[in-house]
């Protein structure tokens, strides 16, 4: 009896085994159609990644331009390029930032002296756009400059407040007045030392009054730029000590995290 279910065990290892050989082949045959499905798949992902997703394409007006472009060119009368930036945003707030800009620009245009440019970068999930407005309109060969700065948030498509741009780099605005009081501090010891003029017949308060400082932040324009948080602070470069000189296109720039 022992032997005779010895060869029964036999017969059914035998039955089973060419079961195995069959499926093993099957999958051989299967694996390959199911890598290159996976492939084709992670294509197509990268592809909706890149040309929708990564480029804002989702929440554009237009998907064809980029989330900022020019919508008005120009040159003033001393040949210099105008630029005026609408913001691609299809959203009430962009709507609302692109009415006001091109109402300002019409206005502050009608004199056909006078100058806007724009900048803008995207830093994360925020959008910011730097306009600057150089005045020519008092006559001088140094305009007067201002800016205007928005950023949004990219996510939900809104206008981001001073409050929520700053809490972005976890800054205050004590830390922002600091570091713009040392700034023009700076100025002002460079300036004597360049002997513009001498710090007995004009002290650091008579250099701020000349500059049209009695609060640092106020104007004050954030803007984020390669990362970090910078700040624009429009002032004064005129006095009797010919000081516009001294000053640049950079000096109304203020690095606040960097």
């Amino acid at each position: 009896m022992f032997g005779v279910e010895h060869v029964k065990e036999k017969k059914v290892n035998g039955l089973r085994r060419p079961s195995q050989v069959h499926t093993s082949f099957h999958w051989k045959k299967i694996l390959p159609w199911i890598g290159v499905a996976f492939f084709i798949v992670l294509l197509v992902v990268y592809y909706l990644y890149k040309n929708y997703y990564s480029n804002y394409n989702y929440i554009k007006q237009d998907i064809s331009q980029y989330l900022v472009y020019t919508t008005y060119r120009d040159t003033n009368n001393q040949n210099m390029q105008i630029e005026i930036p609408y913001i691609n945003i299809d959203s009430e707030d962009a709507k609302l930032v692109n009415e006001a800009i091109q109402r300002y620009a019409e206005d502050f245009l009608a004199d056909d002296n006078n100058l806007i440019v724009y900048d803008s970068q995207v830093n994360g999930e925020v959008l910011s756009v730097l306009l600057r407005m150089s005045d020519y309109r008092s006559g001088y060969s140094y305009p007067e400059v201002d800016f205007h700065t928005y950023n949004f948030n990219l996510r939900t498509q809104t206008l981001m407040s001073d409050e929520q741009v700053l809490a972005l780099f976890d800054v205050t605005s004590e830390d922002v007045e600091k570091q713009l009081r040392n700034q023009f501090e700076f100025y002002y010891n460079d300036e004597v030392a360049e002997g513009y003029f001498d710090s007995r017949e004009c002290d650091y308060e008579c250099f701020l009054n000349w500059r049209g400082v009695s609060d640092y932040l106020n104007p004050i324009y954030y803007y984020i730029k390669n990362g970090n948080l910078v700040a624009y602070r429009p002032f004064s470069i005129y006095s009797v000590y010919g000081e516009e000189e001294y000053f640049d296109d950079d000096s109304y720039e203020f690095s606040i995290t960097n």
